[in-house]
């Protein structure tokens, strides 16, 4: 299986590989705009089932990843000119048990037109996958009210946990669903949970939904913009 993630984070990349991943190194946006989050893979691809979505203005990285994949790919209908919030987050949707949570003001249209079957969900966070880690078609874990109280009212069992406490750059903080991925059972985390003030609470709520915990790496909990398995 491949891994899609930023190529900032070499300690992460290596410690793919030691799980049995192969990774596959996300560029800058378009190999011009490099700014902190241009780079996440969470902010270029998007996997729904079995079809990948990817930015339609992208060209070299897209090559790269159909030449990878025997899923599915399908293009962004609208471009991005410029890599700023929040026209940057096109593909930034979690996808719950045939729910899609997004700001659904500026998600591109062709996720919503693919699964016609899934109901959408509108929060005002629009970086909603980097904001929720979803831990399985009945579980995510955030600390952004809107997404909270989208979970609550679709009866999905959320964990609101405090903001912060996880590494991005200098001017902002990270998000916990760009700190972790998950693969099986286990819920990987770029680096370790257990500094962060509510890992126990973390722990128990992913074991009620037998799912595991574990640090991917010794640094310090970063959110790299998630890791895309494909």
């Amino acid at each position: 299986m491949y891994a899609a993630v930023s190529y900032r984070y070499k300690t992460v990349i290596q410690s793919l590989k030691s799980i049995g991943l192969e990774p596959l190194e996300v560029p800058p946006y378009n190999d011009l705009t490099d700014n902190y989050e241009s780079s996440h893979a969470d902010m270029q691809v998007l996997r729904i089932e079995d079809t990948l979505f990817l930015l339609k203005n992208n060209d070299k990285f897209n090559e790269k990843i159909r030449s990878k994949t025997e899923l599915n790919v399908k293009y962004t209908v609208e471009f991005i000119e410029q890599f700023s919030y929040p026209q940057c987050v096109k593909l930034n949707a979690a996808v719950v048990d045939g729910r899609i949570i997004a700001n659904m003001r500026y998600i591109d249209p062709i996720i919503a037109d693919s699964f016609p079957g899934y109901k959408q969900i509108h929060v005002s966070q629009g970086y909603a996958k980097c904001s929720s880690a979803v831990v399985s078609d009945r579980a995510v874990i955030t600390s952004d009210e809107s997404i909270y109280q989208a979970c609550l009212s679709e009866k999905i069992d959320c964990l609101k946990i405090c903001e912060g406490y996880i590494s991005l750059c200098e001017r902002y903080g990270g998000f916990i669903g760009g700190s972790c991925f998950q693969l099986e059972d286990t819920l990987f985390f770029t680096g370790r949970i257990e500094d962060h003030p509510d890992c126990d609470r973390i722990r128990s709520f992913c074991s009620a939904h037998g799912v595991r915990i574990k640090s991917l790496t010794n640094s310090p909990l970063t959110d790299v913009g998630g890791v895309i398995i494909f």
